[in-house]
């Protein structure tokens, strides 16, 4: 890293509220950077067993959209779908066809 370049605290990125800030914490993640390095599943998995259901997934789309530096719901449904299906949150027979305008 340069000089120039600034390192992002994880509370400070975007999706990241407080209870994913200490869920990443716990393992020893502080830095989006270091999110960036070994990517938002790997990541994932680390902190996987603290959450359930929805909440589970909220928290892989919530570090998939901090790494784009958008907000989850701004990724498209079909790029969700898949990294859901992906880490096994969604079976892919349950995704449906995108819409016809």
């Amino acid at each position: 890293m340069s000089s120039t370049e600034t390192v992002t605290p994880i509370q400070n990125a975007v999706n990241i509220g407080p209870v994913l800030t200490q869920r990443l914490r716990d393992v020893g993640v502080t830095t989006l950077d270091e999110v960036r390095e070994r990517g938002a599943i790997e990541i994932w998995q680390l902190i996987a067993h603290t959450a359930e259901g929805n909440e589970c997934a909220h928290m892989l789309l919530a570090l998939e959209g901090a790494l784009r530096g958008q907000r989850w719901t701004s990724i498209p449904r079909s790029e969700r779908d898949a990294l859901l299906v992906e880490v096994g949150l969604k079976d892919a027979s349950d995704l449906r066809a995108p819409k016809k305008r």
